[in-house]
């Protein structure tokens, strides 16, 4: 149990500082008519910690909907779906903000 704890701690401390990596370096929003249901900065975390946990998008998701403190810690009131995830990965990747993986 006390892995499970520090793999949590260690997740919501990655997510902090992606978040705050963002936050300096990017805009809120990606596009003007994007939806506004998450950041820039929301969704390069959640792609730094699939990097982190080295796994998928769907991977990512179920870490995510397993994972309150996590959410908590991006400030996520949902987990965003697969297609959102792809979306933002490719837009990112575009922009600079992430390499190629």
């Amino acid at each position: 149990m006390a892995t499970d704890i520090r793999t949590i701690q260690s997740l919501v401390v990655v997510a902090q500082d992606a978040l705050a990596e963002a936050e300096t370096s990017m805009p809120k929003f990606g596009h003007p008519f994007l939806a506004k249901d998450f950041t820039e900065h929301q969704l390069y975390a959640i792609q730094m910690l699939r990097r982190f946990l080295r796994t998928d998008t769907q991977g990512v998701i179920e870490k995510l909907a397993d994972s309150a403190e996590v959410c908590e810690a991006l400030g996520l009131d949902a987990v965003p779906d697969y297609a959102t995830l792809f979306q933002a990965d490719a837009r990112l990747t575009r922009k600079g903000f992430l390499e190629e993986f």
